[in-house]
């Protein structure tokens, strides 16, 4: 299933937002973010898929000016922009928090060693740089870095960061299985498992519960189940509560197979 659909100037009018229930291939698709193109250019708009989780931007640059016109463009697609004003904040950002697209000026990606940084913690996370020279330009190409010149254009970002989180998500390895609400904790707090696979789970977090830690302790008592899981998104849940989607983190062999062996045995379709 596409989160990232891109069409011709003949599809234009079909891609108004206004029109998105009107429009058979939406209603199968729905992707995250549209992007099209005119005689106008580019333009992109976000899919009904970005309703239900906001991915996480870093927004990395010195230039507070900049970084305020980033996050407003980001923020009306329904993204979730995080501001990083300096070197060491935006350090900081990637290591301690989970995210889906790392923006950067090229002084802190390349200048600054923000993308290696970025690549320790997140390897998984797109990048997009933005400005630099002849040189920083070469290097976001040898490395398929996503890189963008000034005055960044508004439409061309959404679309490169639309894309950037399309490849950035890879697809499920194992079939996902719904099941019965599962009583569980997440660092020690009540919670519930409502949807797992083997590499990941979607736990159901009480109405008022934060946001758990990027990476936190996840634990089935019942079953013996004891893991670290990596936490990818959070959305809201039908239910007036919050979802949390994660991804086992590191797990040894012996919490692996507990956990295996709990997806395959539970009942769930």
């Amino acid at each position: 299933m596409p989160e990232f659909l891109f069409a011709d100037s003949s599809d234009t009018e079909r891609l108004q937002y206004r029109d998105f229930d009107g429009s058979s291939v939406f209603k199968k698709y729905r992707p995250a973010m549209i992007c099209w193109r005119s005689e106008g250019g580019i333009g992109c708009a976000a899919g009904p898929a970005a309703m239900s989780a906001r991915p996480t931007i870093l927004v990395a640059s010195p230039d507070r000016v900049e970084i305020a016109v980033l996050c407003e463009w980001l923020t009306a697609e329904r993204l979730e922009p995080v501001a990083a004003p300096s070197l060491q904040t935006a350090k900081h950002e990637v290591q301690s928090r989970s995210y889906d697209v790392l923006i950067a000026d090229s002084r802190f990606a390349f200048g600054g060693d923000l993308h290696t940084v970025a690549r320790q913690h997140n390897a998984r996370a797109p990048v997009v740089v933005i400005g630099g020279d002849a040189a920083s330009r070469s290097r976001a190409e040898r490395q398929a870095i996503f890189q963008l010149d000034r005055p960044v254009d508004q439409a061309l970002l959404l679309c490169q960061v639309a894309m950037a989180i399309a490849e950035g998500r890879p697809p499920r390895r194992s079939p996902r299985k719904c099941i019965t609400p599962f009583e569980a904790t997440v660092e020690g707090a009540k919670a519930y498992v409502i949807d797992i696979s083997n590499e990941g789970v979607r736990l159901a977090l009480p109405r008022g519960r934060c946001a758990p830690p990027p990476h936190f302790a996840f634990r089935i008592p019942l079953v013996g189940v004891a893991l670290t899981v990596r936490r990818v998104w959070m959305g809201a849940s039908p239910a007036d509560g919050t979802w949390c989607g994660g991804e086992l983190y590191r797990p040894n062999a012996r919490a692996e197979q507990n956990w295996r062996t709990f997806v395959s045995t539970v009942y769930g379709r």
